[in-house]
């Protein structure tokens, strides 16, 4: 066999003899998906959790918007060795436990994990961060969870995979937006999922 081409003669031949059938793909669809800001009056917690190796180096991030699109503060977080999920549990508390510290009272909570949005909208989160939820949640007059695709949250993706470089219990708040974060979602662009 020395022909090089796909669908030459040999290929067809060694189909035939074996009796091979042809393979099912998939056809992935591509969405258009928007980003949008909160309304007025709320502060959107952009928030994801990374881990490379799962589990492996975990860390969080949280990206904190206004309704003007403005990124008034970002956190990344290192917590050691653990899975993805755990470091979105992480970062929803941290986010949580941020409201708190700058007295906001009207949040939006934005994620990609559905388990973790489920968890806490049902207050069903893991038990060793239950306490540090309800504490918190005292001092929060309103909060909305929202899913949302990673193609359309990759700004908290970023902040969390910076997360992972961090000790474990090492947290940075940036007030304003941080020279590491060379990309945000913007309202009315148009970002692709494929699925």
């Amino acid at each position: 066999m020395k022909n090089n081409k796909w669908s030459s003669d040999i290929d067809n031949q060694v189909i035939l003899f074996f009796n091979l059938e042809p393979r099912k793909i998939k056809f992935q669809n591509i969405k258009t998906c928007y980003w949008n800001p909160p309304s007025p009056g709320f502060i959107m917690f952009c928030y994801d959790g990374a881990s490379i190796g799962n589990p492996g180096l975990a860390g969080f991030g949280v990206v904190i918007r206004d309704h003007l699109s403005q990124v008034l503060g970002v956190i990344t977080g290192g917590i050691g060795s653990a899975t993805n999920y755990i470091a979105e549990v992480h970062a929803v508390i941290n986010a949580i436990e941020l409201v708190v510290e700058w007295k906001m009272l009207n949040v939006i909570l934005n994620s990609e994990s559905k388990t973790v949005i489920t968890e806490f909208e049902n207050n069903q989160m893991p038990w060793f961060v239950k306490m540090r939820w309800q504490k918190a949640m005292k001092h929060v007059q309103s909060i909305i969870f929202l899913h949302s695709y990673r193609e359309k949250n990759f700004a908290a993706d970023t902040t969390a995979k910076k997360g992972t470089r961090l000790e474990a219990g090492q947290r940075n708040v940036y007030h304003g937006r941080p020279h590491f974060l060379a990309r945000v979602e913007q309202p009315n662009v148009e970002y692709y999922r494929i699925c």
